[in-house]
């Protein structure tokens, strides 16, 4: 991320969601793919013969609309820097990857933010929409190299939305950074400002962190 995104996280300790028709770069975001339009997913047509029902006529309303309330913090898994995800999301020296695990992910966030690794699909494959929210949980093979840990966060009982709101473009959870973010490693060409600026904001906000050298040459 970008150093002031980055810099908005640990000072408002909140994670950024963002609400999934604003992923605008992939028209299938929690959507069937055209796969669907030739068959239905061997899951899918089980579970349809087994319950006998169908799919229902608004079937295509209901996705349209959940992509408008529903809201997507995205990471990737890896064990070490990812050259390829540099390149894909910054282009700019002002930029620091943060690091956390899935365990911490799961332990420290809300049980009602769903968790699960992305499936990665070419788009004749048939998606299964055994719920709402699996639909999210799919993207196109081209995005494979992101590897994606995806958390999803569902609309409350209670919550309302405007759609043409910025306000409701996005959702912010309350974090314990402590806990959730254990590494920042600042761009492998940082200036020397961006490394001062990362240090100084640890040092106020979370001081038990400290910036790291990017291991990488780009």
């Amino acid at each position: 991320m970008e150093l002031p995104k980055f810099e908005d996280l640990i000072r408002t300790s909140t994670l950024y969601f963002a609400r999934a028709d604003r992923f605008v770069d992939d028209p299938f975001e929690g959507r069937l793919s055209p796969g669907n339009a030739k068959k239905p997913s061997k899951s899918e047509e089980i579970f349809r013969r087994l319950y006998k029902t169908s799919t229902p006529e608004n079937s295509e309303n209901c996705q349209e609309t959940f992509r408008h309330v529903v809201f997507i913090s995205c990471w990737h898994r890896n064990t070490r820097e990812s050259f390829e995800m540099w390149q894909a999301y910054t282009d700019l020296p002002n930029s620091v990857v943060i690091t956390s695990s899935a365990k911490a992910l799961r332990r420290f966030l809300p049980e009602s933010i769903m968790k699960y690794g992305v499936k990665y699909a070419p788009l004749d494959f048939p998606r299964t929409e055994f719920s709402h929210t699996s639909l999210f949980f799919y993207k196109p093979s081209r995005y494979s190299i992101e590897r994606e840990y995806r958390l999803l966060r569902c609309p409350g009982e209670d919550e309302s939305f405007e759609f043409e709101n910025p306000a409701d473009f996005c959702r912010r959870l309350p974090i314990k950074t402590k806990k959730i973010v254990h590494r920042v490693i600042t761009h492998p060409h940082p200036t020397t400002e961006t490394k001062l600026h990362v240090e100084q904001i640890l040092q106020e906000y979370l001081s038990c962190r400290r910036r790291e050298d990017s291991a990488l040459e780009i």
